[in-house]
């Protein structure tokens, strides 16, 4: 059976608050007090629009940063992003942010607009790519319907870039320019999986990328984690752990200090380029 979470009255939230203020010798913040009461988010909001408000009853001083700077704000949206692994609800910010939400929505006018500001920004930014690929499969998921952040406050859909890039033609019949991005290495090495030893058992939003099966040089197949990243240097730049993952699949190995075998798929084109000459 799935645990009951208990309601608090608001009272009763100002008094926890009060209490683990006396017991901390500081201004509790949030995650110490969300951790501390078990509380469901929502029900939080129904007696308070935000923290610093529960503080300000409490007469406690704030501890939520007020921010005008819109990359800061995005910045802090796209790293709880990336410890999620999802788009972040408005009561997992509250619980978890930074920023106060009013800063926010008066930068962005809406919880909704924060995805779609952030998505505009740093789409073509390689250190946020985990994020944006996490806003891509939301997209990709609700597929026809509008982008839904928080079911109060609905979003509008992201236009897709339209110009497309290329880059430096292949002598390769199914895929006739080298690849730009990471998409086009996942789309590369599943071409070339079979060639490399691979066998593919699985694709997912998330780390790591994939899940695959390798070839040893005694035949044997064995279970990898794999990661795709357009280049090495990515993985450290993504602040991946390197105990999650196995492989890194790239179009450009430039990570000389990578302590994971890496699959360069350039240098795997060329050596088949030789062979069959």
């Amino acid at each position: 059976m799935p645990r009951q979470t208990r309601k608090f009255t608001r009272e009763e939230i100002v008094e926890a608050l009060i209490s683990l203020g006396a017991e901390l010798g500081r201004t509790p913040s949030k995650s110490d007090f969300f951790a501390k009461l078990g509380m469901n988010q929502r029900h939080f909001e129904k007696h308070f629009n935000e923290y610093n408000d529960a503080l300000a009853a409490a007469k406690l001083p704030p501890n939520i940063r007020k921010c005008r700077d819109a990359d800061q704000l995005l910045d802090d949206w796209g790293n709880l992003a990336r410890r999620l692994g999802h788009i972040p609800r408005l009561g997992e910010y509250i619980s978890r942010g930074k920023y106060s939400v009013s800063a926010f929505r008066g930068v962005f006018d809406s919880w909704a607009g924060v995805a779609k500001a952030f998505y505009a920004r740093s789409a073509e930014d390689r250190t946020w790519h985990d994020v944006v690929k996490i806003i891509d499969a939301h997209k990709a998921r609700r597929a026809g319907q509008p982008l839904i952040l928080h079911e109060l406050e609905p979003a509008t859909n992201f236009a897709p870039p339209t110009t497309a890039t290329y880059g430096k033609p292949l002598n390769f019949d199914f895929l006739r320019h080298a690849p730009v991005n990471e998409a086009g290495v996942v789309y590369l090495f599943g071409c070339l999986a079979t060639t490399l030893g691979y066998s593919v058992e699985a694709i997912q939003i998330g780390f790591p990328d994939c899940e695959a099966k390798r070839k040893g040089k005694d035949g044997r197949l064995r279970r990898v984690r794999v990661e795709f990243e357009f280049e090495s240097r990515n993985f450290e730049l993504h602040k991946h752990d390197a105990s999650g993952c196995d492989v890194i699949v790239c179009w450009h190995h430039n990570w000389k200090e990578c302590p994971l075998h890496v699959v360069e798929l350039k240098s795997e084109l060329e050596k088949l380029e030789k062979k069959a000459a």
